[in-house]
């Protein structure tokens, strides 16, 4: 079982890879301060607690953000105590990501992405955009484009080292 998460994670390294753009030198990002897009909080620090992050950058009226949304919302019911998730909103104000916030897991964090966190990511191209953060809040891949649920449920059991199940 083991060797077959092994396994499965170099897959999805080398898919990642291939398709995505990946940081050249490892980018401290993590913790960061971002404005929350949920009424409650204003100003949130995603704080790095040792787990590993997942972060999706979604834009009003996308919707491969939402078919992706899905996915991570699954993650974070699953999952909360093991990886960390996040949406994180860009290419519109204010009231239009939360508008958008309607098509994603209601208790999701959610926050609105600012130039320097996008400056630390090395920029994105489109939405969506999955970013990995390992447990020490290092930027290990960034995704451009949908990641299917089973090659995403495979990476979260590697990040979390067996602990998140999708």
């Amino acid at each position: 079982m083991m060797k077959s998460n092994i396994l499965n994670w170099l897959k999805i390294i080398v898919l990642i890879s291939v398709s995505a753009i990946i940081a050249s030198a490892r980018v401290q990002a993590l913790p960061f301060t971002l404005k929350s897009l949920k009424p409650a909080q204003e100003s949130v620090m995603l704080e790095n607690n040792g787990l590993a992050t997942v972060a999706m950058i979604y834009q009003p009226d996308c919707p491969w953000c939402k078919k992706q949304g899905k996915a991570l919302a699954k993650a974070f019911k699953h999952c909360q105590s093991s990886v960390n998730t996040a949406l994180v909103g860009t290419r519109g104000n204010d009231r239009q990501l939360k508008k958008e916030l309607k098509h994603y897991h209601k208790d999701m964090p959610a926050y609105a992405a600012d130039r320097q966190f996008l400056r630390k990511i090395g920029g994105y191209q489109a939405s969506p955009t999955t970013l990995i953060f390992d447990g020490k809040g290092e930027l290990v891949a960034k995704k451009r484009g949908f990641i299917p649920t089973d090659k995403l449920a495979n990476a979260l059991l590697v990040l979390s080292q067996g602990a998140c199940r999708i």
